[in-house]
């Protein structure tokens, strides 16, 4: 499955100048840096071109080690050291897919930091909305909700249809929405966070994923700062 967590930029800014861009700093004493770093040929969408681009990190980190005093006893201690994490993006014209929630914020630290300007702030989703414009839920997180349960996760086939549930769920705030889309050919299941998360529950080809957000997913969004 192909999942990408997003990130808004301007549509004017140029996506190339994230090439390279570093970000270097000191943090509990240690230097560290991050980097990102465009690989592959474009990926051209229609009439939009995306780049795919390799993103390392590096965060200091203290790291277990066993210890011997002088009288000979063992213990736990701890060694400063430095651990590099990476992610995989996409990017294209107003927009940054980053291949998982976690790896979102230190991404969007990268381009701000390493720029020295903020442009890139996360992009949340209106699911109550998709929740109205794609009936038939597989998956339905509802908060807020009147009684007893005022909250959960509902799975099945058309959820929203629920004797117990499914009236009272217009009036729930919308968490996590699922539904069925046809976008890519056969039907493909679809799930979408409110914080700005989608995954689709196949493989199709980057360039569709890449479409399917543009088209589908990015009239739902919200940039927050």
């Amino acid at each position: 499955m192909l999942s990408g967590a997003l990130i808004s930029l301007p549509e004017e800014f140029n996506i190339d100048k994230l090439d390279r861009v570093k970000w270097e700093r000191r943090e509990r004493g240690q230097l560290v840096k991050s980097v990102i770093q465009f690989q592959g040929r474009p990926i051209r969408i229609d009439d939009f071109v995306a780049k795919q681009a390799i993103v390392l990190h590096e965060t200091p980190k203290k790291q277990p080690i066993i210890e011997e005093d002088q009288e000979g006893n063992y213990k736990i201690g701890y060694m400063d050291t430095i651990e590099a994490t990476w992610a995989n993006i996409y990017v294209t014209q107003g927009l940054v897919v980053v291949d998982s929630l976690t790896n979102r914020k230190f991404v969007r630290n990268i381009i701000n930091k390493g720029l020295g300007t903020v442009i890139a702030y996360n992009i949340t989703l209106n699911t109550a909305k998709i929740a109205r414009d794609h009936p038939d839920h597989w998956v339905r997180g509802f908060s807020n909700r009147p009684g007893r349960v005022d909250r959960g996760v509902l799975y099945g086939s058309g959820v929203e249809r629920d004797s117990v549930f499914g009236p009272e769920l217009a009036r729930a705030s919308s968490r996590a929405v699922g539904w069925i889309t046809n976008f890519f050919g056969p039907p493909v299941k679809v799930l979408a966070s409110p914080r700005g998360a989608v995954t689709v529950w196949a493989w199709p080809p980057v360039e569709l994923f890449l479409k399917f957000i543009k088209v589908e997913i990015l009239p739902y969004a919200i940039s927050l700062p």
